[in-house]
């Protein structure tokens, strides 16, 4: 095969059309700077011909009059001494053209020595469309970016102790740092910075954050981040900032890190190839693009080092070969019709796709040009730019547009807008149309401070936010804003500016998402965490608050105080007579009462059940308080309306005096609490006072474990019992036990008052196995007078069932009384069942043999669903809480059918507790509850009780137990 250069007239020729057929421009000058080449791409990129420049300087054609002296001095230099600044580098810098105007241009210049003879040969490449492309993709990236960095980015804020208060999760997963705790670091020092050799740290005082802590700004700042989870490390480019507040003090510092990594091995990459490339020792070899040569049959002739580096196929390699097979080349147009027009034209450009040696497709702007001799196609020469990346930056350009386009149209729950520099709406997006209730045409053109209220407007608010964004790249609010049609509506919003490739500000973007139902229900979490849900007033936390500070403020002013302990008599009789809806309402109307009663000075709370506390400030004048308490009693023992019904209650009222009965909070609520079960004891619908023999007559209260104890052994506890009745037969299905302590010389004591103490010292496993067994005879008792199908429920605990001896007698306890496994149901509340999982096993296993297993309380817990899927149960007992306010209050009535309709497709049975009203009783019966259970049938009674309820059938407020033909009755409960 013969050689490209065959001979001088041939190397010469193709010298020619190699270097006019480049997509670079070639000159050529001497030591004087007289130019001796001027290829055509110089004439078609500069405008001057070949025959305008040949003979002239260079510095009056494309070097711009005020680099010419910096050209003739490093000309000299380099003369002089063999050094230059630009010789065998790649540059970028200005160039001018023949119309006058300045192109960015990439130079490349070598010289060639021969003999005495010095020729500076240059390439340069018209970089103006690459730039604007960058500028392009600059600003589509600031706009996304600032989008992306409002709602996420990778930043780290460190206070002036160098704790690092918040880095996000972007920069926790960068800088290996656990997520922020509010008593101990991270601190700057928690994370590795290495210098950009890869070898050293960065000492302390040159870390970004600290410098940015001494008031410098960090821009761009090289680093690599290495730690166990990062084996080859990342490199970053780190910007830092101080950050001042209002007034201008510095509070901290913020640094952003941004992943360069990919970046920092482009440019290694790019300089390996720059080095090898101006290694090169022909100008061929020195052009960037792959040049190469091939005959008119396609078969490769000549291959620069370009082309071996861009295809990966060395010269060798690349020699002999059909250049479209090797290349797998794929043409716009079909190769018949290009080679038409090079031999029509003798050039054709266009983009073609190629492919590599390691498989890699390359997009290529390719240059052809046909040679001719002797008048006759003879060989076509072929230049390639990759223009691959310029392409994807093109994609990506687009793409990058229209995601931002679908980013921000798609946010509804967010309003997203873009500000000009003085603040005037730009763009509007479907969240803010949704949020703000302006259509965009409405709002674009609009200063934005129209979605402030007057109030933030007539402060300058919107102002401060757009300078705050401009000084420190972010600003955020949380407050009220307005819509359309006036209404204020709590909004979380930021602004964060947008940048002009030079600098200038463009305009700001602003983001607001609604937090008014959030905003809300917070306020709301906080009344109810300081007020009694029933009566609106302060709880026993916010009593316990103002009653230390009322205890110091009358410390420091030396002014005697009184604590007045109020509890409602017969209040017990009313819920068990007239229903606790009744009594929720006596409870209101004694809240009332008790307000309208005190002074504005004075403090009253609700401390729990029928128990209210006032604090009367300033009783300097010894009759103040007793005052009070008659007024109290005088005020309270007035008959109440409720509900058309007359109730009469009353109240008892314990007083003591600070500083004479007691030096802090818990003396003076213990003794008033004693000289309150005096006036009970006297009778009630009176006032006591505090005097020190009340500790005496209260011994069984200084140790109510002592009397719990002596309880069991003297047999005070009793049990009673209420019925549950099924609402398909209308008949007694289950009867369930509830303990009882008859104290000595009191009334009988319901379990709410002592059951913690028992739980806590573990007595209950003892008292709950007495009570079972003694329910367990009591149940053989009625099935042995004919009550054959009555079940029994008991109520049980965490402690029971964590107690093996509790879990084993069970059985042997159903076997001694006579009754089957069959006949007890056994209520666990479900919260038990959330906070003790444990004890699911030991249920199980009871299960298994025939016991039943009921959750009670159930909606008040927190049972996971996927736990009545894997844990077997046989009945839903739902809490009287969503029952007492049945059907009028909307959210208890979709609760309760839920749990209604839950339980029918679990296939297990489904209790209502706390049924006092025939209306209640007939919303549950309309949508199949399978029982229900409260005082609309009877309250708990003794075993003797029960069983008159069960002979004489009186257990319903209807006063008669229907029959399964009576439907006149049964109809009137849908």
């Amino acid at each position: 095969m013969n050689s490209l250069f065959q001979e001088a007239s041939q190397a010469e020729h193709l010298y020619r059309q190699i270097i006019d057929n480049a997509l670079d421009a070639f000159i050529a000058i001497d030591r004087n700077s007289i130019i001796l080449e001027w290829s055509q791409q110089a004439e078609e990129t500069f405008g001057w011909a070949r025959d305008e420049v040949i003979g002239k300087p260079i510095t009056e054609t494309v070097i711009p009059e005020r680099f010419r002296l910096k050209h003739l001095a490093g000309l000299r230099r380099y003369l002089q001494t063999g050094a230059g600044t630009i010789i065998n580098a790649r540059v970028e810098m200005p160039a001018r053209c023949k119309n006058g105007d300045e192109i960015p241009v990439e130079l490349t210049v070598r010289p060639l020595v021969t003999g005495d003879r010095t020729v500076f040969f240059a390439s340069m490449r018209d970089i103006s469309q690459r730039k604007s492309l960058e500028d392009a993709l600059h600003r589509q990236v600031n706009i996304t970016t600032s989008i992306l960095n409002s709602m996420a980015g990778a930043v780290a804020v460190a206070d002036l102790s160098e704790r690092l208060i918040m880095v996000n999760p972007a920069g926790q997963q960068l800088l290996n740092l656990r997520p922020m705790d509010a008593e101990k670091g991270p601190f700057i020092q928690s994370y590795n910075l290495v210098r950009p050799d890869g070898i050293t740290h960065y000492p302390a005082d040159e870390r970004p954050t600290v410098r940015a802590l001494r008031g410098e700004h960090v821009d761009g700042m090289v680093a690599m981040v290495r730690h166990e989870h990062l084996r080859d490390g990342v490199w970053v480019s780190v910007n830092a900032r101080p950050l001042f507040n209002s007034h201008g003090v510095l509070v901290g510092a913020v640094a952003v890190f941004h992943d360069i990594t990919e970046l920092r091995r482009r440019e290694e990459a790019l300089a390996s190839q720059a080095s090898q490339l101006q290694e090169q020792a022909s100008l061929l070899d020195l052009a960037r693009d792959a040049i190469f040569a091939r005959t008119t049959d396609d078969i490769i002739t000549y291959w620069n080092l370009s082309a071996e580096k861009l295809y990966g196929y060395s010269r060798s390699e690349a020699t002999g070969q059909n250049c479209h097979a090797l290349l797998q080349t794929r043409f716009p147009v079909p190769l018949e019709e290009i080679v038409a027009i090079l031999h029509k034209h003798h050039h054709w450009e266009g983009e073609l796709v190629q492919r590599t040696r390691d498989g890699r497709e390359v997009i290529v702007f390719s240059k052809w040009a046909l040679e001719l001799q002797e008048g006759r196609p003879a060989r076509f020469l072929e230049t390639n730019t990759d223009i691959t990346h310029e392409v994807e930056t093109r994609r990506a350009l687009r793409q990058s547009q229209e995601d931002f386009r679908l980013l921000v149209e798609a946010s509804t729950d967010h309003a997203i807008m873009m500000l000009d520099a003085n603040g005037v709406i730009l763009s509007w997006n479907s969240g803010a149309e949704r949020i703000l209730g302006m259509t965009p045409e409405q709002a674009i053109g609009q200063p934005v401070s129209n979605i402030f209220t007057a109030e933030d407007r007539g402060t300058g608010e919107p102002l401060r936010a757009l300078e705050e964004a401009r000084a420190t790249g972010r600003a955020e609010d949380d407050r009220w804003h307005m819509r359309q049609d006036g209404t204020r509506f709590w909004a979380t919003g930021v602004v964060t500016p947008l940048w002009n490739t030079d600098g200038s500000l463009r305009g700001y973007v602003k983001i607001m998402r609604d937090q008014t139902e959030k905003r809300l229900a917070e306020e709301q979490t906080r009344f109810l965490a300081n007020h009694d849900g029933l009566t609106g007033l302060p709880n026993r936390i916010n009593f316990s608050n103002e009653l230390h500070q009322s205890l110091a403020l009358s410390h420091r002013n030396n002014l005697p105080l009184a604590l007045l302990l109020l509890d409602l008599d017969r209040f017990k009789h009313v819920n068990d007579t007239f229903g606790h809806h009744t009594g929720d309402l006596l409870l209101k109307e004694v809240a009332l009462r008790i307000v309208s009663s005190i002074r504005e000075t004075d403090f009253v709370a609700r401390l729990g059940g029928d128990e209210f506390v006032i604090i009367q400030t300033d009783v300097s004048q010894p009759e103040a308080s007793e005052t009070l308490a008659r007024k109290l009693v005088l005020e309270l023992g007035r008959p109440y309306q409720l509900d058309a019904q007359e109730i009469i209650s009353g109240t008892s009222i314990g007083v003591c005096i600070y500083p004479r009965d007691g030096r802090n909070s818990v003396e003076l609520l213990k003794r008033a609490d004693l000289a309150l079960y005096r006036a009970k004891n006297s009778g009630r619908h009176n006032y006591q006072f505090y005097t020190s023999d009340l500790y005496i007559e209260q011994a069984w209260k200084r140790d109510r474990e002592t009397a719990l104890r002596s309880a069991l052994k003297n047999h005070q506890f009793e049990l009673y019992y209420q019925p549950q009745v099924d609402l398909e037969s209308w008949r007694i299905s289950s009867v369930e036990a509830l303990l009882r302590w008859n104290a000595a010389e009191m009334e009988t004591v319901l379990p709410n008052e002592f059951l913690d103490i028992v739980e806590q010292t573990g007595m209950i496993v003892e008292i709950g196995e007495w009570a079972l067994r003694e329910a367990a005879h009591q149940l053989r008792r009625w099935q042995a007078q004919g009550m054959d199908d009555l079940r029994l429920a008991v109520n049980c605990s965490a402690r029971q069932f964590n107690d093996p001896k509790f879990v084993a007698a069970i059985p042997g306890i159903l076997r001694d009384a006579g009754i089957s496994a069959h006949s007890l149901e056994l209520e666990v509340p479900e919260s038990m069942l959330a906070r003790h999982p444990e004890i699911k096993e030991q249920l199980s296993d009871l299960r298994a043999q025939g016991i039943r297993l009921t959750i009670d309380n159930f909606g008040t817990g927190a049972t996971a669903l996927i736990d009545l899927k894997e844990f077997e149960i046989d009945v839903l007992k739902i809490d009287k809480a969503f029952v007492q306010h049945l059907p009028h209050r909307r959210e208890d009535s979709a609760i309760t059918s839920a749990i209604i309709n839950l339980a029918h497709n679990l296939g297990v049975r489904v209790v209502a507790g706390g049924v006092e009203t025939a209306e209640q009783l007939a919303y549950l019966k309309a949508r199949d509850c399978t029982s229900a259970q409260g005082f609309i049938f009877s309250p708990p009674v003794p075993a003797q009780k029960f069983e008159e309820l069960m002979l004489n059938g009186t257990w319903s407020r209807l006063n008669r137990m229907p029959s399964m033909d009576d439907t006149v009755a049964f109809n009137g409960l849908h």
